[in-house]
């Protein structure tokens, strides 16, 4: 005998019990099962990723997985560590050679509907929450090493140790007294945008970024640079922010993390 929770009418199967839910009290057949033979807990994808899965009406019931996400447990190499460090170093190698290229190089939202629908769905489509999920499942993979750390040569992204350069540029004494003080000075030690004051303030390149006058110093991104090579390019490029007058304002951390929301500035 089932018994309807919300009226207490009585039904000799739960075939027609769900058939009531559903035309007197608007319940759909998912949360149907849920509240009556699920203790009401939503099931969860059996991947991990702790979102919650469909309901099949061909199955009767609800899906092992979300679509796609069953790949992520049942596959030929996905968990396989020596078999994703095989692939990763075949893929440097395709783009060494030219074999592979990044689908979006020389792209962006402006020219390119693709670059533009992506960045929306990854800014957009995304709850925080779901974003939080993301990250903390991409952080646990990186320690316990399913998805493997590269370092400097071993990564795709190595340039050859351009970080450093700009690292060091910026830890220049010459930099700070000739071309962040001053700027500072003008500024009033306070944040251009909100009037923080404080020992805290960064100085934020408003037109030539950092990162492109960088570009024009190092010649060739591939070679492997020893550090005097490193040194003496930072050199040049604090001589370029004093001599050219490059272009700053004052900004508290919360105000540049604005301009810059992928960086870390605390």
């Amino acid at each position: 005998m089932y018994i309807c929770k919300l009226c207490r009418k009585e039904f000799n199967n739960n075939i027609s019990l769900s058939r009531h839910m559903s035309k007197t009290h608007h319940i759909k057949c998912d949360q149907f099962y849920v509240d009556y033979f699920l203790n009401g807990e939503w099931p969860l994808c059996k991947c991990g990723c702790g979102e919650k899965v469909k309901w099949a009406r061909q199955l009767k019931g609800f899906r092992d997985y979300i679509a796609g996400h069953q790949s992520r447990v049942h596959n030929n190499w996905g968990h396989n560590k020596k078999a994703i460090e095989k692939s990763a170093e075949t893929r440097r190698q395709q783009y060494a050679s030219g074999e592979r290229h990044v689908w979006n190089e020389g792209l962006t939202k402006e020219n390119d509907e693709r670059v533009k629908m992506n960045g929306m769905s990854t800014s957009n489509g995304f709850s925080k929450d779901r974003k939080k999920r993301y990250s903390e499942i991409m952080k646990r993979n990186r320690l316990d090493g399913t998805v493997p750390t590269l370092y400097k040569e071993k990564s795709s992204q190595w340039k050859g140790g351009v970080s450093e350069v700009n690292n060091i540029a910026r830890s220049n004494k010459r930099l700070y007294n000739e071309w962040k003080y001053p700027i500072l000075v003008r500024d009033g030690f306070k944040c251009v945008e909100c009037g923080q004051v404080g020992p805290s303030l960064h100085i934020h390149h408003d037109k030539e970024k950092m990162c492109e006058i960088v570009k024009k110093h190092v010649i060739d991104e591939g070679i492997e640079m020893n550090f005097d090579l490193k040194k003496s390019i930072a050199d040049k490029i604090v001589d370029y922010h004093i001599v050219n007058k490059v272009s700053g304002i004052t900004l508290c951390g919360e105000c540049h993390e604005k301009y810059h929301p992928s960086l870390n500035f605390d």
